[in-house]
C-alpha cells in the first residue's frame, strides 16, 4: 500500500510557496520498505504476539543487507528474520543488530550490496531464519521430520506470511481503561470450550496428539490467541495439549502444575 503524494495538491503548494518553502521530493516510506530495504534503530522494531517483527504498525521482516560472501548461493548467504528469534537476540547481545534492515517486499528477492565486490547491489533469493520458524511453529515446523522441515523453509513464502500475520499488527486499542471489558471468562466458558474441542476431535491443534478419552482428556486446553478471555470466537481459539499449551507466551506458569508433570510422562519427555 502507497501514501498518498500530496505534492501536487494545489491548496498545499499555494500554501507552501506563501511560506517561502521550497518543494522536496517526496517517498513514500512504505514504498521504500515494500521496495528495498530501510534502514532502522533497534529500538524502533517493536514485537507482536508470539515474537513476530513490527515496525511502525506493520509486520515486517528484517535482513543484513551488505554482506561479504564469496557465493551468491542462498544457502551462504545471510538469512531473513520474521520473528525476535535467537540469532536476533545474540546478535543484539554482540552489538551487531544494528546491521539489520527492514523490508516488507514479498516476492522472495531481497537487495543485497557485496562490500567485498565494490559494493556490487543486487538482487537475490535469501532463505528464512530456522530458529523464526522453530519460535513461530510455522507450518509446525517444530514437530516435522527434517525432510519436511526442509520443505516448508524452501517454500517459505512472504506473501502469505504477511497474509497471516497482518492481523496481528499493533494498532491503538480500540477500548480504554473505562471500557475495556473485565478480562475474565464469561458464566458459559466450560460448555464453549467443551464444544470447541469437541469440534477439532478432542486433538492438539498443533502437535496433533489425540486426547479423546476419559484418561486423557483433562490434558487438552483451550488457548486464547490474544490474551482476551471473553473473545470466544473461534478464530481467537486453540485446542491445546497441556505442553503445547505451555509453550505459548505468558503461560510457563503451566510447566509447574502437577498435570504437566503428568503428561510429560505420558509423552516419554524427560521431566
Amino acid at each position: 500500500m502507497n501514501l498518498p503524494d500530496f505534492s501536487n495538491d494545489g491548496a498545499l503548494n499555494r500554501l507552501r510557496e506563501e511560506m517561502g518553502a521550497d518543494l522536496v521530493p517526496w517517498v513514500s516510506e512504505i514504498s521504500q520498505l515494500a521496495g528495498g530495504g530501510i534502514d532502522v534503530l533497534p529500538e524502533e522494531i517493536d514485537f507482536g504476539p508470539g515474537g513476530t517483527l513490527i515496525y511502525k504498525g506493520r509486520t515486517v521482516a528484517i535482513y543484513i543487507r551488505d554482506q561479504r560472501m564469496s557465493s551468491d548461493d542462498p544457502e551462504l548467504l545471510c538469512k531473513f528474520h520474521v520473528a525476535d528469534c535467537s540469532t536476533l537476540k545474540a546478535m543484539r547481545s554482540a552489538g551487531r543488530y544494528e546491521r539489520y534492515v527492514v523490508t516488507t517486499r514479498t516476492d522472495g528477492k531481497f537487495i543485497v550490496n557485496f562490500l567485498n565486490r565494490g559494493g556490487s547491489r543486487v538482487e537475490r533469493k535469501l532463505y528464512v531464519c530456522k530458529n523464526c520458524l522453530s519460535l513461530l511453529n510455522y507450518k509446525n515446523y517444530r514437530y516435522c521430520d527434517p525432510g519436511t522441515k526442509s520443505e516448508i523453509r524452501n517454500k517459505f513464502s512472504l506473501k502469505a506470511f504477511f497474509e497471516k500475520y497482518g492481523s496481528l499488527i499493533t494498532k491503538k486499542p480500540i477500548h480504554t481503561d473505562i471500557t475495556a471489558p473485565i478480562n475474565k471468562y464469561p458464566p458459559n466458558w466450560n460448555q464453549i470450550a467443551r464444544r470447541y474441542k469437541e469440534d477439532r476431535s478432542r486433538k492438539c491443534e498443533i502437535c496433533y496428539f489425540d486426547l479423546g478419552d476419559e484418561e486423557r482428556k483433562r490434558f487438552l486446553h483451550v488457548h486464547h490467541k490474544n490474551g482476551l478471555k471473553y473473545d470466544n470466537d473461534p478464530e481467537n481459539l486453540l485446542a491445546l495439549c497441556i505442553g503445547c499449551h505451555a509453550d505459548q507466551p505468558q503461560h510457563q506458569h503451566l510447566k509447574s502444575r502437577p498435570d504437566y508433570e503428568e503428561y510429560s510422562r505420558l509423552r516419554g519427555w524427560r521431566f
